[in-house]
This record gives C-alpha cells, sequence and structure tokens, in this order.
C-alpha cells in the first residue's frame, strides 16, 4: 500500500480548500448553489487544514492587520487633530468623508452578546452567508426574503465603545472592483430583477437619475433601455460623492471604520472558506455553526465577466475609479494593475 507523507496531505488539502472556494464563489454571488452532499463531502477537510495551518493562519491575520494600522498611520488617520493633516491630502476627501474615517459606524456592525462576537457588515461581501448566521445565533432559522431587516431587530444598533472590550471582531472585505461590477449587476442592470425584488426601488432611487444625468441624448426615436449601462453607472461613480453612495458601492473603509475598530480576523472573499472557519473556530463558536453559502443574487464575476466589463473603461477611468475607492485597495492589500492592463487606452 502507498504510504501517504505530509507533503500529500498539504496538497491534498490545499485542493480541497481551493474546491469549496471556487463552489463558495459559485453561489454567494454566482450561478448556483452547493448542493449538500457537496458540502458535506469536504467540510471536515477544510477543518482540519484550518486545525493543522491555525499558525499559519494567525501569521497570515497579523499581517493583514498591520498592514491596516501602517495605511492609518501614512495618512495621518489616527493623529488627534481637528481637520485632516497634511498627511491625507492624497486622498482627496472632503470633510464629510474625511469624518467616516474618525468615527464608529455603528450603522454596520452586530453584536452577539451572549457569543461576544461583532461582525462589521459589508453588502456585497458575504454578507448574507454571515446574516444567516447570526439569525442562527439568535434561535432563528428563516427562508424569508427579507433577512437583513430581520437581522437588525435581533441584533439592535449600539452605540457604546464598551462592547469592543474582550469581545471577538470580524469583517469580511472583497476586492473593491470586484464588488463594485456585482453591485450594479444585482441592483441596477436589470428592471425586471429589480422590480421582482425591491419594487424598482434601485431604479427609482438611483437608475432613472444616472440615466437622466449621464446619458447621451440620442437623435430620432431609438428606443433605449431604462436601465444604466455599465458605463454610465461608471462615470455616475466617479462623479458623485462617497457619502451619496448606497451601501452596496459604498468603499469599504467608510463602513467599517478600519482605524478604530482593532479586528482579530479580516476575512476574504478570495479565501473566505478558510477564513470563515478560523472565524468559527477562534471565536469558539465551531460546534454551533458551519461553513455554509447562500445562493442569493446571481450576479458573481468569473475571469472572463469582469473582463467583459473593466475592459469598456478606459485608463483614465480606472485611474479615476481607483482613486475612489484608494483607501480599500491599500488597507485591504488588493491590486488594481490587471485592470489597467485590460482598459482601453485613452484617445488623444
Amino acid at each position: 500500500m502507498m504510504r501517504t507523507t505530509l507533503k500529500d496531505k498539504r496538497v491534498l488539502c490545499f485542493f480541497c480548500v481551493a474546491f469549496i472556494y471556487i463552489l463558495f464563489m459559485s453561489s454567494e454571488d454566482g450561478d448556483r448553489g452547493i448542493s449538500p452532499e457537496e458540502l458535506e463531502a469536504y467540510r471536515s477537510e477544510l477543518s482540519d487544514w484550518v486545525r493543522d495551518n491555525s499558525e499559519h493562519l494567525r501569521r497570515q491575520q497579523t499581517e493583514r492587520s498591520n498592514t491596516i494600522r501602517e495605511v492609518c498611520g501614512k495618512y495621518g488617520i489616527n493623529k488627534r487633530v481637528s481637520g485632516q493633516p497634511s498627511e491625507a491630502v492624497p486622498l482627496g476627501l472632503d470633510e464629510e468623508e474625511w469624518s467616516y474615517l474618525k468615527r464608529v459606524n455603528w450603522h454596520y456592525i452586530y453584536y452577539s452578546k451572549p457569543q461576544s462576537l461583532i461582525w462589521c457588515k459589508i453588502p456585497k461581501a458575504g454578507s448574507s452567508t454571515w446574516t444567516y448566521n447570526f439569525l442562527r445565533l439568535a434561535g432563528l432559522t428563516t427562508n424569508s426574503t427579507r433577512i437583513h431587516k430581520l437581522l437588525r431587530d435581533h441584533f439592535p444598533k449600539q452605540s457604546s465603545n464598551r462592547i469592543f472590550k474582550d469581545s471577538f471582531k470580524f469583517l469580511v472585505v472583497r476586492h473593491p472592483f470586484e464588488r463594485l461590477l456585482s453591485a450594479y449587476r444585482d441592483k441596477l442592470e436589470d428592471l425586471s430583477r429589480d422590480l421582482q425584488a425591491r419594487d424598482g426601488y434601485y431604479s427609482t432611487m438611483y437608475g432613472r437619475h444616472i440615466v437622466s444625468e449621464y446619458r447621451e441624448k440620442s437623435e430620432g426615436n431609438v428606443t433605449e433601455p431604462v436601465e444604466p449601462s455599465w458605463k454610465e453607472f461608471i462615470t455616475y461613480i466617479i462623479n458623485t460623492p462617497a457619502t451619496k453612495f448606497d451601501e452596496h458601492w459604498m468603499p469599504m473603509w467608510m463602513l467599517c471604520s478600519p482605524c478604530i475598530i482593532r479586528y482579530h480576523v479580516v476575512a476574504k472573499m478570495e479565501t473566505f472558506a478558510e477564513d470563515t472557519e478560523f472565524v468559527l473556530e477562534e471565536a469558539g463558536l465551531d460546534n454551533r455553526l458551519a461553513v455554509e453559502w447562500k445562493h442569493r443574487t446571481g450576479t458573481g464575476g468569473s475571469t472572463d465577466l469582469i473582463a467583459d466589463y473593466y475592459s469598456q473603461l478606459t485608463t483614465s477611468e480606472i485611474a479615476e475609479l481607483f482613486h475612489k475607492y484608494q483607501l480599500d485597495f491599500e488597507l485591504y492589500g488588493y491590486n488594481p494593475e490587471p485592470y489597467f492592463e485590460i482598459a482601453q487606452p485613452d484617445t488623444p
């Protein structure tokens, strides 16, 4: 019988984790859900892998936390001064935007007192999965389409920094440009979807304005889509203060106060499976919750799909978009370069 070496086991575990991540990305924001059989087949391998690699994962989290602290220091965000310090000028933030960095945004903080657990909820970054998890901690199992309202009903908005003491704190982040595309496809690209899911809320609040403001007027009786195009949406993003954004495309740093709250885990969608299992292990919840994925929107993006959309933009548009989300890129260690490479060159 062939002997299994430690190296073989590590390779096997790596592919198990990679396979689960692929399945997750196709379900949380993708085209299909994971069957219970598929998930159960890989759960134990994932749990074993996380336990065997816990020290590596802790070092990884230390590196992510250090990056956040370094970026906060680089721009003088932690300085006790009135107004913006000179170091922050390159960010180009107005005073209202800057104020988000200097206070806790309680709207996105969810506190489960019995578990001493704090999650900062970022829409379009695993939020449906963790909403279901928190509802389960509250003893609620539901198939309601209004889970996000139920979440706040069971976990009231907090207002005191005292909850941060002795609590396990985490958030989930995502590549800013992937998150932006997912938000557009889910909320604005398809009016019929918006009407069915939200009675046309996003069309009324954003879509019509974007079309009216940023669509070039055509001549004749040409029938045009009522939905804003991707290019029109990007033009709106570039020309609108971030404080006017909907939460689904508002920069992540405006939601989760990263220079004030020291999170124990900064999970990433790109490593969601192992990061989620790590959160459960570190928070002592592995006997109550399990890594699960919820099929929500069908708006995820494969590499080809992402290229289809971002290759419509020019280099200067990518640059302006990057500047809009610059802090997210720097705080959470994301790279914009591949998007510059697929952009169209600017015309003279």
